[in-house]
């Protein structure tokens, strides 16, 4: 099996909230020279290649670093500033200058496709299966994540003071050689590296690219490089409705507290083709499909939130299914769990935690952390009565992350099983959080401000 054996490869001037706050409470610390990290390995080589840009970009990131310094008093000094930054979005209160999700706002397609900047945390998830011109199977995952530090810099700092930074996690599971290539990297936003459009769809970070030229939300393109194996798809985003989760359509309640929730729809079908290009081998045509999702707001985890478990899948009945189940310190599933479901041709049904049961059947003890997963599951929805067992297609997908600091499972897995008494399968993606460790005590309530526990 591949592993991720990381380096950091430094920068001079240059699902997902435990992973965007871990970065943040690192990166505030060193704004003027925030490192982008890029990491790419596998365990037979156990090497670390420099990916795109390592050298090159470092140049002119050294440049725009002398030019305007920015201490570590840029991002500390801006917060004092933070009440003041952004008012007047519907839906949302304000939390020292964000605004967090809450009742009354819709999401609204293409609009909500773009950045969100009022807001502290956002992600861009895509997963998917696809396939090659013989069968064969592959599993990718490419990720964009956004984390503001302050919610907006005071007047007189310099243009390169850090007010966000933009990280990215890449994957692909090939599973038929039972391996799996990882690479990350990280920055503030500053143009010529990194950033997220807030009027369209549009993320990058280097050369980790997802774009919709147009902003009209029907195509977009996906460019990832994961260092000796780069993948390229055209994305067709009309090919799938929108899910938009939550018992209000579009806000996914994490907890009960102020906050604790963010706006979160998906796109579930979004139809994928392209190629996957590895060193020393002819380029693949692929094609399969995509699952997209948005979510975006400011709110933190429950304090006795410590991780959770999340499972997308299409089947191939058309049914579409999102789960997810919040883990409680006492490793009970939080009430505030939930389960989105579409059958083909149907309405969305929002599920609640006492609606469905998530329940492990088999595990596997990392080599790599130590931590152990769950690695085959049963999951139950009790009306419309399916059930699905749920098996990991490679049982080491573990990403030991340096960008963030947090180790996670996420991987491609297979789903059979029986709906209303029919059989179904499919193939989706499962993530794990928080086996390696409680998120909840570095990134949930308990969390007073982003410059703690992170020590590099």
């Amino acid at each position: 099996m591949k592993r991720l054996a990381t380096e950091a490869l430094p920068r001079r001037g240059g699902r997902g909230l435990a992973l965007v706050v871990a970065a943040a409470s690192w990166l505030s610390f060193v704004p003027a020279t925030l490192t982008g990290q890029q990491t790419e390995a596998t365990l037979d080589a156990k090497d670390v290649r420099g990916g795109p840009g390592s050298a090159g970009s470092a140049d002119a990131a050294g440049s725009a670093g002398a030019a305007g310094s920015a201490d570590a008093a840029d991002s500390a000094d801006a917060a004092d500033a933070a009440d003041t930054a952004v008012a007047g979005v519907a839906g949302g209160v304000l939390d020292q200058g964000f605004v967090q999700a809450g009742p009354g706002r819709e999401v609204v397609l293409p609009g909500d496709h773009g950045s969100h900047p009022e807001t502290q945390i956002e992600w861009w998830y895509l997963t998917g299966p696809l396939s090659g011109p013989s069968g064969e199977l592959f599993g990718f995952q490419a990720t964009w994540f956004r984390r503001a530090l302050v919610a907006e810099v005071p007047a007189g700092r310099s243009p390169l003071a850090a007010r966000e930074v933009i990280l990215f996690h890449g994957a692909l599971t090939d599973v038929a050689a039972g391996t799996m290539t990882f690479f990350e990297s990280a920055s503030r936003a500053y143009p010529p590296w990194a950033g997220a459009d807030s009027h369209k769809l549009a993320v990058h970070l280097f050369d980790q690219q997802l774009t919709d030229e147009s902003g009209e939300g029907q195509a977009a393109t996906l460019s990832i490089d994961l260092g000796h194996t780069q993948l390229q798809l055209d994305l067709d985003l009309t090919a799938s409705a929108t899910l938009r989760h939550g018992e209000e359509p579009g806000l996914s309640v994490k907890g009960h507290g102020p906050g604790q929730a963010s706006w979160y729809y998906s796109l579930p079908t979004v139809a994928a083709q392209g190629q996957l290009l590895r060193d020393g081998q002819p380029a693949l045509d692929v094609q399969g499909r995509a699952w997209l999702d948005h979510e975006f707001g400011s709110g933190p985890l429950s304090e006795d939130q410590v991780g959770w478990d999340w499972f997308a899948t299409v089947l191939d009945d058309g049914t579409e299914l999102m789960a997810y189940q919040l883990r409680r310190d006492d490793g009970s599933p939080a009430s505030t769990s939930s389960l989105s479901l579409r059958r083909e041709g149907g309405e969305l049904q929002h599920i609640g935690q006492e609606g469905f049961a998530i329940t492990a059947t088999e595990t596997w003890a990392s080599p790599h952390s130590g931590a152990v997963y769950p690695s085959a599951w049963v999951l139950e929805v009790f009306d419309p009565p399916l059930a699905l067992q749920v098996s990991a297609t490679v049982a080491d997908q573990e990403l030991i992350t340096e960008s963030t600091g947090v180790t996670y499972w996420e991987g491609l897995c297979r789903f059979d099983g029986q709906l209303d008494g029919r059989e179904v399968q499919g193939h989706g993606y499962v993530e794990l959080v928080g086996y390696a460790g409680s998120v909840a005590d570095r990134f949930g309530a308990r969390t007073t401000s982003d410059e703690h526990h992170i020590k590099r």
